[in-house]
């Protein structure tokens, strides 16, 4: 899908690339396998997609415009850079940064559903003519070779069967010189923290997204032994050295919420 206005540079690109050729297969953590894995994710977020993120802001502490903001505050844009936001899911990080730059900003992700609420977000604010939402998987970007000024990504790596393989086709299409940032989901580090947050995460989140919706209560189920699994199979330290094997030579982390989300960033070696 793209926005229904927008008639600017990006649009040869993406016409050329349409959605429906991108591939759909791929494993995560605490999912189906195979080629289930991407029906199951697109499903899983397009059940939410209505009330994404306004559950996902309280159930988060009001912690998640917060993370956001500052991950796209770690950005060093100039005028008409063009962005990719992977993830994007409604488009929050993308219009956050079409708030704060001047960019031309491509969002891509799975769900169906998620890119139709921020194409809701995005024709609101009138910035079709700079934000395009198009579906798509991380692992087969449909662009080419150094297109990117810079790339963000944000919860990713824990739905990918292959992290490694995964951040090289992001770097794949980041320009030299370019920026790479994240935001992911984190283990706090401080043990009663981490205790509290093992509670809340196992306990809290599966019983009071009941309430919510089928789709909620679902997630709640299955966020907590997802994060908790990837935190153990791929650590900050081994995240970091990923990026390093794939062109980003010098590695930034900062922990927010003592720990419960971290963004990084780097530079794509010239």
């Amino acid at each position: 899908m793209k926005t229904k206005k927008g008639k600017d540079r990006w649009a040869p690109l993406v016409e050329s690339h349409p959605a429906d050729r991108v591939s759909t297969t791929g494993t995560a953590s605490g999912s189906p396998s195979g080629d289930s894995t991407a029906i199951f994710a697109q499903d899983l977020f397009d059940g939410i997609a209505h009330s994404y993120d306004t559950w996902a802001q309280a159930l988060t502490f009001f912690q998640y415009l917060r993370w956001r903001r500052f991950l796209v505050s770690q950005m060093a844009l100039c005028p008409r850079n063009l962005v990719l936001d992977v993830c994007t899911g409604t488009a929050g990080v993308a219009l956050e940064i079409a708030r704060h730059h001047n960019s031309q900003i491509v969002g891509l992700d799975i769900s169906h559903s998620m890119l139709e609420a921020g194409l809701r977000a995005v024709e609101r604010r009138s910035l079709d003519g700079r934000v395009q939402l198009i579906q798509g998987r991380a692992e087969h970007l449909p662009f080419p070779d150094e297109t990117f000024d810079t790339v963000v990504f944000t919860y990713l790596l824990r739905y990918v069967q292959d992290p490694d393989a995964t951040v090289r086709e992001l770097s794949r299409v980041l320009k030299p010189g370019g920026q790479l940032l994240s935001l992911e989901f984190g283990a706090p580090e401080t043990s009663w923290i981490r205790a509290l947050w093992l509670i809340y995460n196992r306990v809290v989140m599966p019983i009071v997204t009941i309430p919510i919706s089928r789709g909620w209560h679902r997630v709640g189920c299955f966020l907590g032994p997802n994060i908790s699994d990837f935190c153990q199979q791929c650590p900050v330290d081994r995240i970091a050295a990923i990026w390093r094997e794939n062109g980003i030579p010098l590695v930034e982390t900062r922990r927010l919420f003592q720990g419960v989300a971290i963004v990084m960033w780097g530079t794509k070696r010239r």
